[in-house]
Order: structure tokens, then sequence, then C-alpha cells
């Protein structure tokens, strides 16, 4: 399974359609219980020792898919999505992706980094309205060739998919300015 083409995940956008896009997603599926996840952690449990540590913590951490976790990507908020292309010196040109999200509790910011990029695709229906793009679900997998694939889906039909060499994530923390209560002395 890891083998498999994110091809499939491509060609079927369900871009607005009701639920998971199962077309994206391999091992997390919805079931009248709702989204589940227990074949997807038995999945990211086999790449112990077959991916850096760092980022195996963050694929396996649990957390980051808990809908009460201040760590969860779920409930994210996009805030930027930046390629970038290296020198033009450089042979081959590489593609590098930046995604910045803000956390569901909007006391820290996730930034995730893919390096040398080999596909990505974004596929947006019509938006509605003026709310933010709010993250569902996102799933990581080893492709065939030790390539990262990352997939994620967002409340309003947003759905990203990327595929590259290098990948690593970064949490940092907000200052949030403490609520200061006004004494009836003061």
């Amino acid at each position: 399974m890891a083998g498999d083409s994110v091809e499939a995940g491509r060609s079927a956008c369900g871009c607005g359609a009701e639920g998971l896009n199962a077309a994206m997603f391999r091992y997390i599926y919805e079931s009248e219980l709702g989204t589940c996840f227990d074949r997807y952690f038995d999945y990211i449990a086999g790449l112990k020792g077959a991916i850096d540590e760092a980022l195996y913590a963050f694929v396996a951490d649990v957390g980051r898919y808990d809908l009460r976790s201040k760590g969860s990507l779920h409930d994210a908020w996009l805030r930027r999505l930046t390629l970038t292309m290296s020198e033009i010196a450089e042979h081959p040109v590489r593609q590098n992706l930046h995604m910045e999200l803000l956390g569901p509790y909007h006391d820290r910011v996730f930034h995730v980094y893919y390096g040398d990029v080999l596909s990505y695709s974004y596929c947006q229906q019509a938006r509605r309205g003026s709310g933010q793009q709010d993250l569902l679900v996102h799933e990581f997998r080893l492709g065939a060739q030790g390539e990262f694939e990352h997939v994620f889906e967002f409340d309003d039909g947003l759905e990203i998919s990327i595929v590259c060499r290098s990948m690593r994530f970064e949490e940092i923390l907000l200052e949030v300015e403490a609520e200061t209560e006004t004494s009836p002395d003061a």
C-alpha cells in the first residue's frame, strides 16, 4: 500500500463533496461512528525506523489529529501556502512548499516545510462566505520510491496533495496576552 500512486487522489477531486473524500485518503475513513483513524495509526506504526525520527514523532502523534488537543492540526486555519523555486543556476530546479497554519486555539502556528517537491495539487470549489479555511483531516504516507505524500481536506472543500522528498514540521507558540482582571478598587 505504501507503493500505491497518489494519482487516484488527484483524478477524483471531490471538491465540496459532503464528508471525507475517500479517493484522497487510503487509511483514514468514515463510518457510522465518524472519521476513523485505526487503520491509519496501524500504518504509521509500521513506518517507525523507515522515516526520520522527528518526522515520525510528528505523524505518529495522536494529538496532531485529536479534536480536543491544542497541538492538533484539526480546526487549524490555513494562513499561507507558498511555492518557491530554487536558484536558477541550480539544475534541475527544485520546488519547495511551505504551509503555515494557525492552531485551533489560536495560541500557536504550525509550519510544514516540503523540500524537493515532486508534485502538488490544489483543488478548490467556488468559496461561499468569508470563513477561514479550517483543516478537517490530513494523512501522511510513504511512497514506493521513499517519497513523502501528505494530503489535506478543509471544511470549505479545499483539497491539497503534496509529494516531496523531504519534509519537516515546526510549531511556534504565540505569546498570548494574559487577561487582566480589573479590580473594583483600582
